[in-house]
């Protein structure tokens, strides 16, 4: 929780662990001093939703993937959200941040993705993954003026490989 001027003033065990900040030394510092808040994708450093959230009286979450920079560097996936804290008199006197770790249910979906456009065996991008990515080259191409190469090998009798030389000689090929 923050005051009005989104200065901490109580951080939970929770957050104390995620952030790597302790309680103490957390208290009457900016919000922005140890919040430290990134695009998932790009790195790209990303506010966090209190000011908003106190400037338009209402409860304000992420719409992207956001990584929190711990206070030793590591970065771990959030999911977060802030609203205002309101006096008896409906004044905001400060504002609640809350945020959990999502970075295991954001690495399954990621390999969930990755394993329904690619082989298991050779890593590979499968048939339809290819064509997404062929129709992405295409659609590139045709806007930006740029060429792309599409190389293509036959694997004709690529059974006989099996066959003659054993599994693991066809999996290496």
């Amino acid at each position: 929780t923050t005051d009005a001027a989104s200065r901490v003033e109580f951080i939970n065990p929770v957050a104390e662990q995620l952030s790597g900040w302790n309680p103490a030394e957390a208290k009457g510092r900016d919000l922005a001093d140890i919040l430290h808040l990134v695009d998932a994708a790009s790195g790209e450093p990303v506010a966090t939703p209190l000011p908003q959230a106190l400037a338009e009286n209402r409860i304000v979450s992420f719409g992207r993937d956001v990584d929190l920079i711990r206070r030793d560097g590591s970065r771990i996936g959030i999911d977060d959200s802030a609203a205002p804290i309101l006096a008896a008199d409906g004044k905001i006197s400060g504002g609640v941040l809350i945020f959990r770790d999502v970075s295991s249910a954001r690495a399954f979906t990621h390999q969930r993705s990755w394993d329904a456009a690619h082989d298991a065996l050779t890593g590979l991008v499968n048939r339809r993954e290819f064509e997404n990515l062929l129709d992405i080259g295409v659609a590139t191409a045709r806007s930006a003026g740029k060429h792309h190469v599409v190389c293509y090998m036959d694997l004709d009798q690529f059974k006989v490989v099996n066959d003659t030389c054993g599994h693991a000689a066809g999996d290496d090929l």
